[in-house]
């Protein structure tokens, strides 16, 4: 009688047509893998049959039938692949079965190999504790998903022919659920990744670059199940600050960036290296990352990652950021679409950042023109006041000379105002001189020396208002580097707006001293003070305060300008601490001249 006749007629084939539709039509694939062991063991006679799974590079137990005191000795065992591939080259090959009898394989394959309990009976073909029986589990396309191991077989004797073809349907079905448990993940994963593309090109709508990148790591940490991911923009000059960056699930795990992750993206994207690139814990002398693999390992340890996967934000071959994924130990690897789905992330964010870039510049520059005709609006009007407020004297008095007055009345007065309008082109004249300037003229200027001074040249005025002007500043000089001239004119400036803007009777305190950091000056006063909102626009040009009884008081709001572009060309700043009514505090800070002696 035929193969097909006699398997035809064995009634352990409805079992097996049964689990062949469950195959096809179920999505419980531990399930089905159930079912298919039991009809092995229960159906065929078997008394264990037990299927393992790969994962990574390791076979691992995941379904078992046989006596309940061996479940646990077998479930979960782990036996690397390439020790079981190297047993089929040794093995008898019975159709896709495969047998290896005891003594043909020792060594590492014998190392952990689970063998059960029991005497082979009598005869040739008696079936030995030792022996083993493998079906593997092949994908349609040829892909090994896992296998199959029998033992024990029916009447404890090596499985004739019918028993081995038997054995055969039910390893082939095992390799077909498999196979579509594999098929249903990978089409979950497509969807899940292409959701998370999907995400990602959506966040370009929005308008900030930082909601952009929020939007866009959120998205890439749920769809790649990450413990920690985040982005990060490159500066868009070398002097450029990391301002753009996000990050998910902890948002401050940005706070710093790995610059040196530029030059190694940069030298991977000329060289046309594929991408993401793979970085573990453990040092790899074919590092990828040379410069900057340490610090992206110590940011993994920090975040209980064993794996991450960089990739960097394309334009073309330009790298605009980059992207990191990591992983937990009990995460699996990214998988192919996975790897793909994040190179493409990549080459999406690419011109997302670029077009959110171009925006705030456009932003920023109508910005720019738009303050800039404000500006020059106010300026025409400020200047126009201010030239105008003295020519109007000195026209009148001229007028009145003309008509017999005295001169005693009117030619002081016209004295007066042309000395009020020389100050104001001498204030234009310097403030466009040093907007144009980029560093000062270098000498050793005694800082203290030039506070002196100034006071001295206001002693009128404040004799005039009856104020009390004190100095505390070391006996010695106070050394920095720089113009004289120019920062004369910001101790002049200082303690002439002192004096201005002071009630009567009050004082002027004024020190001069240094620390670690550089030398200081500061100027008190007890005058009228400057309110916060005033205080914003202090240090800009043409600025006067919002206080009636400051507008009240001559001047052409250039002064600080004048003092802050001098101090920033002499690499320092100027702050100012001021409660309206109660006065205000100035204070600049200068860098050291570098063989001048510290004080403090």
């Amino acid at each position: 009688m035929s193969k097909g006749i006699h398997l035809l007629q064995d009634p352990r084939l409805g079992r097996l047509y049964e689990l062949m539709r469950r195959v096809n039509s179920s999505t419980d694939t531990a399930g089905v893998l159930e079912e298919i062991v039991a009809g092995v063991t229960e159906g065929l006679g078997y008394g264990v049959a037990a299927i393992s799974r790969i994962q990574g590079d390791a076979l691992v137990v995941s379904t078992f039938s046989g006596p309940e005191h061996y479940r646990a000795q077998v479930l979960g065992r782990r036996r690397p692949v390439q020790l079981i591939l190297d047993a089929f080259d040794q093995a008898d090959e019975w159709g896709i079965i495969r047998y290896v009898p005891r003594g043909r394989v020792a060594g590492e394959f014998l190392e952990g190999m689970w063998v059960p309990d029991c005497d082979p009976v009598e005869g040739a073909d008696a079936w030995h504790p030792g022996d083993a029986l493998f079906g593997p589990l092949y994908a349609p396309t040829g892909e090994l998903l896992g296998i199959m191991s029998v033992d024990r077989p029916p009447g404890g004797r090596v499985p004739d022919q019918q028993q081995r073809e038997l054995l055969e349907m039910f390893v082939v079905q095992a390799g077909l659920a498999l196979s579509h448990a594999q098929h249903r993940a990978r089409l979950a994963e497509q969807l899940v990744v292409g959701e998370m593309l999907t995400k990602v090109a959506l966040a370009g709508s929005l308008v900030d670059l930082d909601l952009v990148l929020e939007a866009a790591v959120r998205a890439v940490a749920e769809g790649l199940d990450s413990c920690q991911t985040w982005l990060r923009c490159f500066p868009e000059t070398l002097n450029g600050s990391w301002e753009h960056a996000a990050g998910y699930p902890a948002p401050n795990a940005v706070t710093a960036g790995i610059q040196t992750l530029l030059g190694d993206l940069v030298r991977l994207s000329e060289a046309d290296h594929g991408f993401p690139i793979e970085v573990g814990l453990e040092p790899d002398p074919g590092d990828l990352l040379p410069m900057s693999g340490q610090a992206l390992q110590h940011k993994m340890r920090l975040h209980d990652a064993t794996q991450a996967a960089v990739c960097p934000m394309l334009v073309g071959r330009d790298v605009l950021g980059y992207l990191v994924v990591m992983r937990s130990a009990d995460q699996p690897a990214l998988t192919p679409p996975q790897r793909a789905g994040l190179a493409e992330v990549g080459r999406t964010l690419g011109p997302l950042v670029l077009n959110a870039r171009l925006r705030s510049t456009e932003q920023r520059l109508l910005a720019e023109l738009q303050e800039l005709d404000r500006y020059k609006g106010e300026l025409i009007a400020t200047i126009s006041h201010e030239l105008k407020t003295p020519l109007t004297s000195i026209m009148g008095h001229t007028e009145l000379l003309e008509d017999g007055a005295s001169l005693d009345v009117s030619l002081p007065a016209i004295t007066r105002n042309a000395h009020r309008l020389q100050g104001l082109i001498d204030n234009l004249l310097s403030y466009s001189r040093l907007q144009e300037k980029r560093s000062p003229a270098r000498q050793e200027v005694d800082l203290a020396g030039l506070v002196r001074g100034s006071i001295e040249t206001l002693a009128v005025q404040l004799d005039r208002q009856a104020l009390s002007v004190s100095l505390d500043a070391p006996h010695g000089p106070v050394s920095v580097a720089g113009d004289p001239e120019e920062l004369r004119r910001v101790c002049d400036n200082l303690l002439g707006n002192a004096v201005k803007y002071s009630r009567p009777g009050g004082r002027v305190s004024v020190q001069v001293g240094g620390d670690a950091d550089g030398a200081w000056l500061s100027v008190s006063d007890q005058g009228l003070g400057i309110s916060r909102q005033d205080q914003v626009h202090l240090f800009s040009a043409f600025h006067r305060s919002s206080n009636p009884e400051a507008l009240s008081i001559p001047g052409t709001g250039l002064g600080l300008a004048i003092s802050r572009r001098i101090v920033e060309l002499h690499e320092g700043t100027v702050t100012v601490d001021s409660t309206l009514g109660q006065g205000s505090t100035f204070t600049v800070r200068l860098p050291w001249r570098p063989d001048s002696p510290r004080l403090g």
